[in-house]
Order: structure tokens, then C-alpha cells, then sequence
């Protein structure tokens, strides 16, 4: 039973009572309030943890101490290396119970180890993917003090997110500035800074060094001094690396587009709209560059660009992407046609967070999955010991998840980044009655959301994503025609890698069944198949996929069956690791579902996301004619068949101008500084991406990842 008591207000909670506006809350966060850590300890259970937090506004941290009486807990001393964790890492405030955990103790809160535990009084921070941190799970002493610090980090995280790209920037190295200080002064020395220099990625000679570096010492002091003198504040640093920046060719453009005065040159608005219209292509009016102008200049006077606040606008622009920042969120493709015309983002065991054999399961894998415009997500089914079904791989020692829970996520989630339909792709390993559990929770949770028409007899084509907007699919097995739920029917798995199918007696529930309509799984028995209605679809395994689109006669049914037909594609058994399968040669065929491990973070899921930015990353892109149309023979292995009159080749000329913060490979912050170059190559038919010709690369820039001008 859920715990709603009356909380009495403690001396801070009564001042957040009193506040009447966010700043006051702020004011009030800043000195700090006692709130208790929840983590998970595995079998020694769940622990609270007496801690208190506070806003650093000035360096953008949520910092904490463990309470003294707690002062001997181990893990509450430090969070990476430190006391804090970053607000800039901070992607989420959830309010209640919306977490494992607090799932987990839902229904343990009238155990005395739990009374602090109120769905009133808890909430839980949920870090970006990239930070590596697990959800900061809370509970604050009232329902008051919960309220300033979700409406206070709230507020925080929607302004960070509003950042320009040049104050993100200026965040990441402040934050590679605390790194770097090792002691905690507060300053870096010469040395220390040629080595974060190196860090990242930046290599420059020593005597221009050491002049940059004085001439961003402005606050010297007492050379004596072992806290002053030769040293860099972290103001200081980001003044010394913006004047490593300096750009021969902008510098050029800038004088060209320039007015000289006493004071200087300068670049007017009206200088500016020159530039747009003349070397940048983009008519744009003179009251949009004075805006401009308004937002990129440092200096006070905001009426025309110092050299600096140019350099600054290029670097930090939107409108310097390579994407149009407005068209990316377009949805511009005719999302009118059936859904076998589409490829749609899809994920693979998405309640798992890390390796197939003893990772984590974690509602958090939904949720991050639909966050990125995913549409179909994975959840594999078994019997829960307590009557509830769960969530997790079977057969091996990941962790398990409520199904209910999931599907709650879905409910809350599924439809924030993208309203086209999204698919529950079930697996379903559970016996009659908690199948109709299933069946209960989404139809009770899901409500409107969820389709439950059954198909139409007189149309021959899955419906549009236009016409199911808002709405959840259920793919999974229906009972055959005549059969009851008490019948044990004849079921091959389709659903694992395919060298194993085994066949299997099961039955099905009918009220589950019931909710299948437009992807109702079925094993693929031929191309031939006349059985075989518009709404049937069906899984391949990866390596049985790789053979029918090798083979020139089976590649080209393949195609014809995915422009009526869907087909969900997914990884090896052998993938224990997660790894992925190689994404563009099934998409080639026309293949919708080509399921990916998203949590790994690898070629082809980077692959992935660039396809799935187009069309507003709304997780459906229309595929080409080619592959909609029947009647055209297309091979997606062995070009031949296309008309080249109506499918003409293309060549594409790209101009590397320059490239900025280019990091190592992989990530590393360690080793020589690189010598960066762009590589350009074509990904999509296998005629072209062999064809070697279409793989070209820039010269080498040497000893600078931090500029290139290629």
C-alpha cells in the first residue's frame, strides 16, 4: 500500500512553504537540505542513505556530504572521482515512483526500514546515456521539499538544455579544467595546462604557449605566491583556449567583410547579410542578422561583430550545421502510405542495459530507446513467481523487470518524440493466466492508446502511420481460426536465432490474442505462401536473412515481400555481447524492422541514428520507390534490373572546408595528438559501397585536432 501520510514541515521545508517565487527556492537549495539516498545493494537489499545536497549555481553542480552519522557508509563519499555530480548531465526529473527501484519497494513501504519512503516525498534524476551515471533515486523529508528541488532542477536542466552550442562548449571545458586539477586549487600551472591541452587534442609550439598563456594571466598577484603567480583560473583557461582559435582564413573572410574605424574593423549588420547572401547561400533579412549579432558578440557593444564574436558565431551557430536546425525537425516525407513502405527505428531486447547474459534489465531501456524516436521496442515475457509477469532474457542471469511497469513507461513515454505508431514487439513465454494479466494491463493502462480494430477483409495494404498517430501496435502470435485457448497449439520459434528453432506446444490466451491486429507474427513459410495476409509478418534471424539476400533469386522475393509484408530482422544468438548486426544490407532489401542493441554504442547504431535523423526523427523514413513498388526488379546484392533512365545515378561533390575539437578514436584522452582528416565513403548498396571510387579522404592536418583546415 502506497503511503499518502500528512508529512510535518521541517524548519527548511517551512521557509520553501513561505518562498513565493523560484529564485527564493533557489536561494534556499543553495545552502543545502537533508535528503536520503536510495540504493540498490543486491543481496544486501535496499539501504537509505542520510545525506545532504545543495546547488553549486555558480559551477552548475549538485553537490553532497554524507550526513556524519553516516559518514562511514561506503559509496558516499564521491561520484566519479568527486562530490557532485554535474547539472549539465542531468536529462530528467521524475517525480513519484517511475523508477527499478522504487518499483522494487512500491510495496514494501510499511516496512519500518522504509517509512521515510512516501510517493509524496520521492523523486529520482536520470542522467544522459553519455555521463554513464545510474538514476539518483531520493526522498526528501516533506512533500514540500520534494517540490523545490523538482521544480529548482527542473527549471536548471530546461535552461541548460536552451544553451547555445558556445556556453555547452565552455561547460565541457570547465569541466576538463576540474579534472585537470588534481589538488583542487583552483588553478592549473604551465605544465598542467600544456598537459590538458594535450588532452585535448591540442598541440601548439612551446614559446606560443607560454605567450598565449601570459597573456591570459591577468590576475597574477604575488609571483611568490605557490597558490598565484604563474597560474590559470578556470575563467582565465577558457580565455586562453578561445585564443588558440585563431583563424587564418576567417580572418580573411572577416576582412573582407569588414569596415575599418578608429576603434578597429568591424563587421555591420548590413556587412553581414553581404556575407550570408554572397559565400554562405542563405538570403537572410537585415533584422535576422542583427539578431544574430545581438546573441554571438562578447563585447558590450552588440551593434556590429568584433573579429572575435564572428570567429565565436561560426563556431557556435546552429546555422553552421551540417543539418539545417529547422529542417532536421521536419516531418517531410508522405506518411500516407502503408506501413511496409517504411524502415522504422527499432530496438532488440530493449529492457536490457548491458551484455545478453547477466546484464541489467531496466525500464530505463525503454525509455531511453523511445527518447531517441524509437518505434519498436522488444519485451520478452515469462511467468513471475508472484503471480506478476516479468520482463527479462530467459534462460540466463539478467536481471528482471515488472511487465506492468514497462508498459506504464510506454504510456508516459511513447509518444513524447515521436507520434507516429509505435510497436510492442512481444515475446511471449507465459502461461494462460498471466497472459491475461498482460492482456488487463494494456488495454487498463494504455487505454485509447492502444488499437484494438481488428484488420479490414477488403483492402489488401497495411494502413498509413498517418492514420495510426498516437496509437500502439501489439505484434505477437494470435490463436488460428477454430482453436481455443484451452488447445495446446504447435508453435515454432521464430523469435531466436534461427539454427535453433525448436517446435513447441503452447497455448495462447484469447483476450492477448484479441489485441494482435496489423503485425500478427507468423512463421515465414515461402514466398510462395498463399496463405499469407497483408498483416502477417514475420522475424528472421540474421544469418538466415544474409543467405535469402545473397542468393539473386531469393533477394529479389525478399524485396517484393517487404513492400506488402513486414519483416523484423534481428541480431545472432552469438551476439552475447550485444554487438550488432550490420544494418544496411537488410535495409537495402527493404527490411522495416531491422532490430538493434541500442545501449551499444558501436558503427551501426551511429549508422542507425543518421538515418533515423531525416524525416524529423520521427522513427519512420519512407524508403525509395524501388523498394515500394512490386513490379520493379531490384537486387539488393547485385545492381541489375533498375531502369537507369528512371533511377538515374548520382555523383555527389563535397567541399571539407575545415573541422574543429576533433577528438581521438574511440573516445581515448590519452596518447599523441592526432593528425586529423576527413574520410567520406558511401554507405548503401553494395555495388557502391565496394566500389572504391566512392571512398575518398582529405589531407592529413598535422599535430591539430583542435583546428583543421583541410
Amino acid at each position: 500500500m502506497l503511503k499518502a501520510t500528512k508529512d510535518k514541515l521541517t524548519p527548511k521545508s517551512e521557509a520553501f512553504s513561505q518562498s513565493k517565487s523560484l529564485k527564493d527556492n533557489l536561494e534556499i537549495l543553495k545552502k543545502g537540505t537533508t535528503l536520503y539516498k536510495i540504493r540498490d545493494k543486491g543481496l544486501r537489499g535496499i539501504n537509505l542513505y542520510k545525506r545532504t545536497y545543495w546547488l553549486d549555481m555558480e559551477n552548475l553542480l549538485l553537490r553532497f556530504t554524507p550526513h556524519k552519522e553516516n559518514s562511514k557508509i561506503p559509496g558516499c563519499s564521491s561520484v566519479e572521482g568527486g562530490s557532485y555530480y554535474n547539472l549539465k548531465d542531468i536529462s530528467e526529473v521524475r517525480t513519484e515512483y517511475s523508477t527499478d527501484i522504487f518499483n522494487k519497494i512500491s510495496n514494501k513501504t510499511a516496512h519500518p526500514k522504509y517509512r521515510k519512503v512516501s510517493i509524496t516525498t520521492a523523486f529520482s534524476l536520470i542522467f544522459v546515456p553519455e555521463s554513464n551515471l545510474h538514476e539518483l533515486d531520493l526522498v526528501a523529508d516533506d512533500q514540500v521539499t520534494r517540490s523545490a528541488w523538482v521544480d529548482a532542477i527542473s527549471h536548471l536542466v530546461l535552461t541548460l538544455n536552451s544553451l547555445s552550442h558556445q556556453k555547452e562548449y565552455e561547460l565541457y571545458l570547465k569541466t576538463a579544467f576540474r579534472k585537470a586539477d588534481e589538488n583542487e586549487s583552483g588553478y592549473l600551472n604551465l605544465d598542467e595546462v600544456k598537459d590538458l591541452c594535450k588532452g585535448l587534442n591540442v598541440k601548439i609550439a612551446k614559446d606560443e604557449m607560454i605567450r598565449l598563456f601570459n597573456i591570459a594571466n591577468t590576475d597574477r598577484g604575488n609571483l611568490n605566491s605557490k597558490d598565484k603567480g604563474q597560474v590559470l583560473n578556470e575563467d582565465e583557461f577558457l580565455s586562453f583556449y578561445f585564443k588558440l582559435m585563431t583563424r587564418p582564413d576567417i580572418d580573411e573572410i572577416f576582412q573582407k567583410f569588414s569596415e575599418t574605424t578608429e576603434k578597429g574593423s568591424f563587421m555591420t549588420p548590413g556587412k553581414l547579410l553581404e556575407f550570408f547572401n554572397e559565400k554562405q547561400k542563405m538570403p537572410l533579412g537585415l533584422e535576422e542578422c542583427i539578431g544574430i549579432i545581438r546573441n554571438h558578440e562578447i563585447d558590450e557593444d552588440k551593434t556590429r561583430f568584433s573579429k572575435q564574436g564572428f570567429l565565436q558565431f561560426l563556431m557556435f551557430s546552429e546555422l553552421q550545421d551540417v543539418m539545417d536546425p529547422v529542417e532536421r525537425k521536419q516531418v517531410r516525407d508522405d506518411m500516407s502510405q502503408p506501413l511496409s513502405h517504411y524502415w522504422i527505428a527499432s530496438s532488440h531486447n530493449t529492457y536490457l542495459t548491458g551484455n545478453q547474459l547477466t546484464g541489467e534489465s531496466s525500464i530505463d531501456g525503454y525509455i531511453n530507446a523511445l527518447k531517441l524516436g524509437c518505434r519498436c521496442v522488444e519485451l520478452d515475457c515469462w511467468d513471475g513467481d508472484d503471480g506478476e509477469p516479468i520482463i527479462y532474457h530467459g534462460h540466463t542471469l539478467t536481471t528482471s523487470i515488472l511487465f506492468k511497469d514497462v508498459v506504464e513507461a510506454v504510456k508516459n513515454y511513447g509518444f513524447v518524440r515521436s507520434h507516429y505508431p509505435l510497436i510492442l514487439s512481444i515475446e511471449n513465454h507465459c502461461g494462460l493466466e498471466q497472459q491475461e494479466k498482460m492482456a488487463d494491463y494494456l488495454v487498463k493502462i494504455l487505454g485509447d492508446l492502444l488499437h484494438k480494430d481488428a484488420p479490414e477483409d477488403d483492402i489488401d495494404h497495411l494502413p498509413s502511420p498517418h492514420q495510426l498517430i498516437n496509437k500502439v501496435l501489439i505484434k505477437a502470435k494470435r490463436l488460428p481460426a477454430g482453436v481455443s485457448e484451452d488447445d495446446e497449439i504447435e508453435d515454432e520459434d521464430d523469435d531466436h536465432d534461427d539454427e535453433k528453432n525448436k517446435k513447441m506446444k503452447k497455448k495462447i490466451s484469447k483476450k492477448l490474442s484479441d489485441l494482435v491486429n496489423y503485425i500478427h507474427a507468423v512463421h515465414f513459410n515461402g514466398f510462395d505462401d498463399k496463405d499469407a495476409k497483408y498483416f502477417h509478418m514475420s522475424s528472421f534471424g540474421e544469418s538466415k536473412t544474409t543467405k535469402l539476400i545473397e542468393d539473386p533469386d531469393t533477394a529479389r522475393q525478399f524485396v517484393k515481400y517487404n513492400t506488402r509484408q513486414i519483416s523484423r530482422i534481428y541480431p545472432g544468438a552469438k551476439r552475447q555481447d550485444s554487438s550488432n548486426l550490420k544494418v544496411i544490407p537488410y535495409w537495402a532489401a527493404g527490411c522495416q524492422i531491422v532490430a538493434l542493441n541500442y545501449q551499444t554504442d558501436d558503427k551501426q547504431n551511429l549508422l542507425n541514428r543518421a538515418l533515423f535523423m531525416g524525416n524529423g526523427g520521427c522513427g519512420y523514413i519512407l524508403k525509395p520507390e524501388f523498394l515500394r513498388n512490386p513490379s520493379i526488379h531490384y537486387n539488393p546484392y547485385k545492381l541489375n534490373g533498375l531502369s537507369k533512365a528512371k533511377f538515374p545515378g548520382m555523383t555527389l561533390s563535397l567541399e571539407i572546408v575545415s573541422g574543429q575539437h576533433i577528438p581521438r578514436p574511440q573516445g581515448a584522452d590519452e596518447g599523441e595528438v592526432i593528425d586529423p582528416y576527413v574520410e567520406v565513403r558511401i554507405r548503401g548498396h553494395n555495388d557502391d559501397f565496394l566500389n572504391e571510387e566512392n571512398k575518398v579522404e582529405t589531407k592529413h592536418v598535422k599535430n591539430n585536432g583542435n583546428i583543421g583546415g583541410f
